[in-house]
């Protein structure tokens, strides 16, 4: 099982950038394939402002075929005061949709040969980069 870290910083504009750490050219490469599949689907929900200060990071992992293995489980979420707080659970459900819906993914060849990647993928759509 390999396991990259994969920061996904998206905005709430068209094309949102993302931020990408991996320790190998071939890590980084497979990140950032996966992070441009995955923020093509996410659909921020319709919330106030409040709420879009909440960056929320999932662990994903997928098969060597690029299917999804599981559900996407929430390993943190920052940003969160009083105000946000109601909006959490709305924006992790985003993101995890975002996941779903983009599975399978396309891998990079390199990555088949393994039994399953984990990714770590982190959704921040009320920050600029």
């Amino acid at each position: 099982m390999c396991s990259l870290a994969v920061p996904l910083l998206l905005c709430a504009c068209a094309e949102p950038p993302a931020r990408v750490q991996a320790s190998s050219p071939a890590a980084r490469q497979a990140s950032a394939v996966v992070a441009e599949q995955v923020r093509r689907c996410y659909r921020a929900p319709r919330i106030p402002s409040a709420g879009r200060g909440i960056a929320t990071r999932l662990l994903v992992r997928y098969a060597p075929d690029g299917a999804l293995v599981g559900i996407p489980l929430l390993v943190w979420q920052q940003g969160l005061t009083p105000q946000s707080q109601p909006y959490a659970g709305r924006m992790s459900e985003a993101a995890r949709l975002a996941v779903i819906q983009c599975s399978p993914v396309s891998l990079p060849e390199g990555l088949g040969n393994r039994r399953a990647t984990d990714f770590y993928l982190t959704f921040s759509p009320g920050r600029r980069a």
